[in-house]
């Protein structure tokens, strides 16, 4: 039977070759092509010592990959090299860069499907590059690839039953592992992983550990990040921590991210690895249980996936995001960025509708009117367009709105302005609606054309996420509860001067 075996040697060496990758890629100038290519021997040779660590095993093809990309690399800066030094041959290299790159086998290991495709990105930019100006477009995209870290190597216990060599001594003996245990926090609330962070701000962490057994003889403990995305990308600082003998150690450290992330669905995982350090500089290493990766979205209300359009709104969207994500662990992740899309056009629409004085000095309109107004927008927005259904039927009655099964109820309202009485009266007809399509989210959308006595306070006050009463659970938790965001549009406004009067 096969087993692992933690190996701090290999991820330090793991950590060396991705650093060192790195290094080679960032650093690249075409004046600086021979100090790059003069790394070359010992990249090779931190990749043949992990090959042989993991000969005849599984993750060989793993590390065959990693050299392959790493020969592609350093054909594509020797080609680069020749050609603006006139050197015969700078055409060979480019070739057996195009033949390396086919040779990257996605198939047999168990990569994930972000991974994948980014490397089939990399073998189409080898394959189609002719330009020595694209070698710093593909190692920009090759150094944002998330490689990922094996912590452990294979071995078969059985192995000196069975008279093989396959395995050193070493893991024949097992020695005794220390453990830790870790919990953090943020904002005095546990780390939910993955977190929501935001871009260029410093977060406080905090948090305790539990250690099995101190090793006599080393004094410190040190939490070290490891991840496989680009660590220029992120800071995290935990300090050293000092020899203790209490049963629970208290910790703190920052959490840095420098830029947002391109899409909901990415995020950005750490992983720690533990190890005692002595006065001579000897480790122990440690195995973690609790948090022992801390995962991140890194999101930015600015960024083009908050498609509200008004700075303000998107900070709306960011928030109801967060929310969402803590209180609702179970959602489906396709409902939910569907979910946002319809709420981000909605908001747009009300920004437009207030900037623009759509509904200014109007005490009155049909809902058909208010309806059709608003699906003229939504489906002016590139990323909702034809979707966008009107007047479809579901559970006996007719929606106004429905987006890839999400629903947004719109009403127009004449007589109450009071924003907990509005909900109170409509807010039962759209989570009737989601609930009969088996969905968690709806919108309720109202054009408020009441008299404005008073000026109108700003949009983001006029936008609310609720969790519903529903039938059954009025007094129980549920795990899959439904949410529901009210936006109310102020409509029948006064020209500025009017109000001081």
């Amino acid at each position: 039977m096969i087993h692992r075996k933690f190996s701090p040697a290999v991820i330090e060496s793991q950590e060396k070759l991705r650093n060192q990758f790195l290094s080679v890629i960032r650093d690249f100038t075409i004046t600086n092509a021979a100090q790059q290519l003069a790394k070359e021997e010992a990249l090779q040779a931190i990749i043949d010592e992990l090959l042989d660590k993991v000969n005849n095993s599984s993750d060989e093809v793993f590390f065959k990959n990693y050299k392959v990309i790493i020969e592609t690399i350093f054909h594509l800066i020797k080609w680069v090299d020749k050609s603006y030094k006139g050197v015969i041959g700078a055409e060979a290299n480019l070739t057996a860069a195009k033949l390396n790159a086919g040779l990257i086998d996605l198939e047999n290991y168990n990569y994930t499907k972000e991974f994948k495709e980014k490397i089939n990105d990399f073998v189409k930019q080898v394959t189609q590059t002719g330009e020595v100006n694209q070698i710093n477009s593909i190692f920009l995209n090759v150094s944002l690839i998330p490689f990922s870290y094996l912590f452990g190597i294979e071995y078969d216990e059985y192995a000196h039953l069975k008279r093989q060599s396959s395995v050193d001594d070493d893991c024949q003996e097992e020695e005794p592992v220390i453990v830790i245990a870790i919990d953090f926090l943020i904002g005095n609330e546990p780390w939910a992983n993955p977190q929501i962070l935001k871009p260029q701000v410093l977060y406080s962490i905090e948090g305790n550990l539990q250690v099995s057994k101190w090793p006599k003889g080393y004094d410190k403990l040190i939490l070290r990040p490891i991840s496989a995305q680009n660590n220029t990308l992120y800071d995290v600082i935990i300090p050293e921590i000092g020899r203790s003998d209490a049963d629970i150690i208290d910790i703190t450290g920052q959490v840095f991210f420098k830029y947002p992330q391109h899409s909901f669905d990415e995020s950005f995982a750490i992983k720690l690895l533990a190890y005692f350090q002595n006065q001579h500089g000897e480790k122990v290493y440690a195995v973690i249980i609790g948090y022992n990766q801390l995962i991140a979205k890194v999101l930015d209300p600015n960024s083009s996936f908050f498609l509200a359009g008004f700075t303000g709104m998107n900070e709306i969207v960011l928030n109801i995001y967060v929310t969402l994500q803590k209180e609702c662990p179970l959602l489906n992740e396709g409902e939910k960025n569907d979910f946002l899309k319809l709420l981000s056009g909605i908001l747009n629409y009300q920004g437009y509708s207030l900037q623009s004085g759509i509904y200014k000095n109007i005490d009155s309109i049909p809902e058909d009117t208010f309806r059709d107004n608003m699906i003229q927008h939504l489906t002016g927005l590139n990323y909702l367009g034809a979707e966008i259904v009107k007047e479809s039927h579901l559970s006996g009655g007719r929606i106004e709105i429905a987006y890839k099964g999400l629903i947004a109820e719109l009403k127009v309202e004449k007589t109450i302005s009071d924003r907990e009485q509005l909900i109170k009266k409509y807010g039962n007809q759209p989570v009737a609606y989601s609930s009969g399509n088996a969905k968690q989210l709806s919108i309720l959308c109202i054009l408020d054309l009441t008299e404005k006595i008073l000026p109108p306070a700003t949009p983001q006050n006029n936008v609310r996420l609720i969790t519903p009463t529903v039938h059954g659970f009025q007094d129980s938790a549920l795990s899959y509860p439904s949410k529901q965001v009210v936006v109310i549009i102020d409509g029948n406004n006064k020209n500025p001067s009017e109000y001081s009067r």
